[in-house]
């Protein structure tokens, strides 16, 4: 049995809806697939990219980053949450969701910071996996906070 990818772009149109951009099959979720995919896409009238949001796998980053200069990248929150609350103690997921959800919806970066910082003390001696992994991608997942206008 051969175990392929999907790769799917969704974006956003000028009167703000959401719309499927295209999807292909890819052997796998490797950098040479995606930079495929990106290529057909712009091949087929994909241009004015300003904002990327994906999972932050290497390979999908590295494309976003060759095929789409110039466009600001930002780490999937969903996504985000989902690998920080994986290795957070059960008893504490909620408490911890809760809390990063107040972070990523902070109406500036400094007040993102400024909580970013609460949840840590809150949550360092009983979930540092957790904290540590909020640390290590909050500036990629609240990287849209700071674009000018924001």
């Amino acid at each position: 049995m051969r175990i392929q990818s999907v790769l799917i772009a969704a974006g956003v149109n000028r009167d703000g809806y959401r719309e499927i951009l295209g999807l292909m099959i890819g052997d796998s979720e490797c950098e040479a697939s995606w930079s495929e995919y990106f290529g057909w896409l712009k091949r087929h009238g994909l241009k004015g990219v300003d904002l990327v949001v994906s999972d932050d796998h290497r390979g999908l980053v590295n494309a976003i980053m060759t095929h789409f200069q110039g466009a600001s990248w930002r780490r999937c929150q969903t996504h985000f949450v989902r690998n920080i609350l994986e290795v957070c103690p059960k008893s504490l997921q909620r408490k911890l969701h809760a809390r990063l959800r107040h972070i990523f919806d902070a109406p500036d970066l400094d007040t993102a910071r400024r909580l970013l910082k609460e949840v840590v003390q809150e949550f360092e001696a009983v979930a540092p996996k957790a904290v540590e992994r909020l640390e290590a991608g909050f500036e990629d997942a609240t990287a849209v906070m700071a674009l000018p206008g924001r």
